[in-house]
This record gives structure tokens, C-alpha cells and sequence, in this order.
């Protein structure tokens, strides 16, 4: 009992942490929980940005994929009329007319429309019947001219090449942007799709 009191007692004061101790422990726990945040939201903004990046991505992918199906499987192609027509041979337009086999006819162009509030611009399949979005609404065609995402300027935008008088192939050309036009610069992501489509001379 008295050893244990005499273990507490140096110079006659009970030992502690001082003043000081307390402050570089308080400072330093300060400093971990700074850099522990800072970690936490640099992967959070990490993987938004991968998911961005993907979303803008798998979206290009599939309508280069699809309008390409489409128009190889089209019984004729008009932009707006006959491909190989000047001035048309050369000319970047915004739509191109597809007649299919059953007769029905199709046209790929860019759609102008308001999801939730934000503007956006979409790729679309228009029939008589129905209109088919070839992306989501989480990414819009951006205007690289008017920085605006947009069907201005020829933002998807379709050129036809030819062998004297007949088709050869369409380019396919446009750049799709995230929706979302309050993100922050970091977090907002695009890319630019190309494709060029054998055309079936029939």
C-alpha cells in the first residue's frame, strides 16, 4: 500500500500527461483523422469517376454497335437521299434514312429532350411505331463547337464515301458527355466514338 503510494508520488505530485503531451497527442490524432477523410473521399471520387468513365464508354459502344448492325442489315440507305449522289458523297449530315426488308423505315438522328430537369441529347432509332434510345440518360452527345451538350453542329454526324457511283461506307462520328452538367470538372468524363460501316451494295 505504501510502495504503491510512493510508485504515484514523484517530487510529491501525482504523475500525468501535461499540458503539452495532451496538446501533441490532440494534434497528431487531428492529423491522422485529416488524412484518413482525405483518403476516403479520393476513392470515393476514384471509383465515380471509373464509373463515369464506363458508363460514357459501354453507352458509345453500344450505339456505334447497333447503328452499325443497323444499317448493314438495311435494305437501302438514303442521306437523305441516294448515298452516292452529289453533294452528298463527302458531306457530313445529321440523319441518314434506313428502308428495311419488311419496308418499315428507320431513321437515325439525334434527339434534343429534357430528363429530369437537365437537357440532354440522345441518339435515337425513329420508326413509325416507336422511338428507341441507343444510349441511356446518364450521358448526352456534346457539341465539341458549341461546348454543349447538344444535336447542334453536326454532333452525331454521318459522311458517306463511295467507289464512283456506288456506297461504299458511312462514318459514324460523335462524342457523348455525362449528363450531369453541375459535376465538378474532375469528375466529369467523355469520349469521342468513330466508326466507318461497310455498306451492302444490292
Amino acid at each position: 500500500m505504501i510502495q504503491n503510494h510512493k510508485d504515484r508520488l514523484i517530487g510529491g505530485h501525482v504523475q500525468g500527461f501535461t499540458l503539452l503531451e495532451l496538446l501533441v497527442v490532440s494534434v497528431i490524432l487531428a492529423l491522422l483523422s485529416v488524412i484518413i477523410a482525405q483518403v476516403f473521399f479520393t476513392t470515393m471520387r476514384t471509383n465515380s469517376k471509373t464509373e463515369t468513365v464506363r458508363d460514357v464508354k459501354g453507352n458509345g459502344d453500344r450505339a456505334i454497335d447497333t447503328m452499325n448492325r443497323l444499317i448493314q442489315n438495311a435494305k437501302s440507305v438514303q442521306m437523305p437521299s441516294s448515298c452516292p449522289e452529289y453533294p452528298l458523297v463527302g458531306t457530313t449530315i445529321k440523319k441518314i434514312i434506313l428502308t428495311n426488308f419488311d419496308e418499315g423505315v428507320t431513321t437515325l438522328k439525334c434527339v434534343q429532350e429534357v430528363v429530369g430537369g437537365v437537357s440532354i441529347a440522345r441518339i435515337a432509332s425513329s420508326s413509325a411505331t416507336q422511338t428507341v434510345y441507343l444510349m441511356n440518360s446518364n450521358v448526352s452527345v456534346y457539341d465539341p463547337i458549341g461546348s454543349a451538350n447538344a444535336c447542334t453542329n453536326n454532333a452525331l454526324a454521318f459522311t458517306c464515301s463511295s467507289v464512283g457511283t456506288i456506297p461504299s461506307s458511312i462514318t459514324i462520328k460523335f462524342t457523348l458527355h455525362q449528363a450531369n452538367s453541375a459535376a465538378s470538372v474532375v469528375d466529369t468524363s467523355s469520349g469521342s466514338f468513330q466508326t466507318s460501316v461497310i455498306v451492302r451494295n444490292k
